[in-house]
């Protein structure tokens, strides 16, 4: 029998730029997590956080670490000058903590979403690369849904592994096959991505039109990214196949007909890759293929899985075969694919 735990100290939640500080190693303002004792409502020290930038800074520190150079953790320390809770009185009944509800995308508008892949920039991309019918085929492998939040936008649904859309990302790809950018006027660059449930509200104000209610709730309760992207192949993988995780949900599209031997998963983000997001996963063979410049940090989250009796591989085929530049812009898979094979020739049609 499982036992749920609630740790005391998390990661304070997005409230709003305000809500994110100065990393203390890469002084980048906006872009750290601070950790929050859920018991008090307090943050812990400046030291204890996350940063966003997990490849280029990669900082993180949680209150449950031990110190390198021995003693105790901050959470231990803690609990060691607190005194013992005090029990409930004998006639009182403890109280029953309800379990957290799991928020869901309503299967209608999911559904509504599997079409208009004529405007979609992803499926264009891959009928380039693939022609029609391989392409089709990993569309409807990957249940890759189309949004009208941006012309051409496409949208990967986060589907776990009892078949419930948990969320989505929507992403809007340029002509080169790479996330669509805009210069801001302070130099900075706008990325055409954004969470579906945020897109959704962002269409209903621009309409005019009330919020449903499972969105409003969704807004307030909603995890941005709750499972791996591309999960549903498991129920048909056999319990042997090896499993590869990358970053992006692309390039797990794009890697599935060349290396077949894969089911081909995606994290969304290198803060993703965690034990509760991998545990569908258990018992099966899991490599990864980090980007180029992000192995250090990737072999660090393999180590971890593998302690919780994971069975974990790192590939460092892109860390070798990168170039110092390439390393530093963060080349993937996709980027190699794409540029290895330069597409579909029409003519194999006639």
């Amino acid at each position: 029998m499982s036992t749920l735990t609630t740790h005391r100290y998390a990661l304070a939640p997005y409230t709003g730029p305000k809500s994110r500080t100065t990393c203390p190693i890469c002084d980048k303002p906006r872009c750290f997590t601070r950790y929050l004792d859920t018991e008090s409502g307090e943050l812990l020290p400046d030291e204890y956080g996350r940063c966003d930038r997990e490849t280029n800074c990669g900082y993180s520190l949680t209150p449950y670490a031990r110190p390198a150079s021995g003693g105790l953790s901050y959470a231990a320390a803690v609990r060691r000058n607190e005194r013992p809770t005090a029990r409930p009185p004998a006639n009182r009944p403890p109280a029953v903590v309800p379990r957290k509800q799991v928020l869901t995308i309503p299967a209608d508008v999911f559904r509504a979403s599997l079409t208009g892949y004529e405007q979609n920039s992803l499926a264009t991309l891959l009928r380039q690369h693939f022609g029609w019918g391989i392409a089709d085929e990993l569309l409807t492998r990957f249940q890759v849904g189309t949004s009208a939040y941006w012309p051409g936008a496409c949208v990967f649904w986060l589907i776990d592994e009892r078949g419930r859309v948990r969320g989505g990302q929507v992403v809007l790809y340029d002509e080169t096959g790479h996330t669509a950018k805009q210069q801001k006027p302070d130099g900075t660059s706008y990325r055409f991505t954004r969470w579906a449930h945020t897109a959704l509200a962002a269409t209903h104000r621009r309409r005019g039109t009330p919020l449903p209610a499972w969105l409003s709730d969704y807004q307030q309760h909603g995890q941005k990214s709750p499972c791996l992207f591309g999960l549903p192949q498991l129920t048909a993988a056999p319990a042997g196949q090896a499993v590869a995780l990358v970053e992006s949900a692309k390039t797990a599209i794009l890697a599935t007909p060349y290396f077949p031997q894969y089911v081909w998963l995606a994290t969304g983000g290198l803060s993703y890759l965690t034990p509760a997001r991998v545990s569908p996963l258990k018992g099966r063979r899991i490599v990864l293929f980090p980007d180029a410049g992000a192995l250090a940090a990737w072999q660090v989250k393999a180590t971890e899985l593998r302690g919780l009796g994971f069975t974990v591989e790192v590939s460092d085929k892109l860390e070798t075969l990168a170039t110092a530049d390439e390393r530093a812009a963060g080349l993937d898979l996709a980027d190699v694919l794409l540029t290895e094979w330069p597409g579909y020739p029409p003519s194999w049609d006639n």
